[in-house]
């Protein structure tokens, strides 16, 4: 066991379980594109093992055997000719070591498995996965059940024109982890934005219907709009794609419809103190994607977070 070596990496949140999932797939065949290093990580805490500890339980041992299991997962990588750190943070709460574990870190990216629902043709969040969601400072890639190696179609998700308060910075910062990731995977990349116009008063109920006249001139407000922003960072145009509709349905069905293995979007949260949103346009488009995602977070994130766990006192302790 080894703490990562300062510089860029990858950092794995690994399943309890210890075994190959596809989110650790995901991630080798990440870093045998990019020579980056791996961190699997493991972070549990739990309490009856803890308090038995004081009346004779060897938690000792106990740690050493889930050490030699993470390193067991990490073997194969090593042989295959990866170069990989594990690490387990047995602290609590959980959350707030898997948050100072990044920020202290700083990875280029996060990875962690979840599960999809067959039946429902979507991803299930647990709480654990949406917390991160929120809050973690990092690029964060969430990879779904039955997925396997390297993504071949991307869609990075953008409003060009920052309707719901979307910094342009985190545009950018979109679509430049889309451009990376693609080139990164030889994948093709397409650039989504959806646009939904209801004007005020407009319905049966109030005797009016839509002006369509309107309704086209914002369209191509729109359309412009993404047009200059796929000629400002090299999107060919047949590779913009501009969406009629609610964001979140309308995006998780193109990707469903394209075959899209990642979709690529910003996260702005609402009201950082509480951190009970990720966004209300993210959140209702994760709700409905059926595929892995790749969320960033807006410049400025990590501190505002290393400052908001100071603050609270949110720090772990074994």
């Amino acid at each position: 066991m080894s703490m990562p070596e300062p510089g860029p990496a990858c950092m794995v949140i690994v399943d309890k379980a210890l075994t190959l999932t596809p989110g650790v797939v995901r991630a080798a065949a990440l870093a045998r594109k990019s020579g980056d290093r791996l961190l699997l990580a493991l972070f549990e805490f739990d309490r009856t093992l803890a308090h038995a500890a004081s009346r004779g339980f060897d938690l000792d041992a106990y740690l050493r055997g889930r050490r030699e299991k993470l390193e067991s997962l990490a073997e194969p990588l090593r042989r295959d000719g990866l170069a990989v750190d594990t690490h387990l943070f047995w602290d609590h709460p959980v959350m707030a070591r898997m948050l100072s574990a990044v920020l202290a870190g700083q990875p280029q990216m996060v990875i962690k498995d979840v599960q999809r629902e067959a039946s429902l043709k979507r991803v299930l969040f647990t709480p654990e996965d949406l917390d991160l969601l929120r809050q973690c400072p990092a690029p964060l890639m969430l990879v779904r059940s039955g997925t396997h190696g390297l993504p071949r179609r991307i869609l990075a998700a953008v409003d060009p024109l920052d309707e719901h308060d979307r910094p342009r910075e985190l545009t950018a910062r979109v679509l430049n982890a889309a451009n990376r990731l693609a080139m990164q995977c030889g994948a093709e990349l397409d650039v989504v934005h959806a646009f939904e116009y209801i004007p005020p008063f407009a319905g049966p109920e109030f005797g009016l219907m839509p002006d369509l006249g309107l309704i086209e001139q914002f369209r191509a407000l729109h359309r412009d709009a993404l047009q200059r922003l796929g000629k400002e960072f090299g999107i060919p145009a047949e590779r913009l794609h501009l969406l009629d509709g609610i964001p979140g349905w309308a995006i998780a069905g193109f990707a469903a419809e394209n075959r899209i293995d990642v979709v690529v979007m910003g996260s702005i949260q609402r009201n950082f103190l509480q951190r009970i949103s990720v966004g209300s346009v993210a959140e209702d488009l994760l709700e409905r994607l059926d595929c892995d995602v790749l969320v960033l977070k807006p410049d400025g994130f990590a501190e505002r977070l290393r400052t908001e766990l100071e603050h609270n006192g949110d720090h772990p302790h074994g």
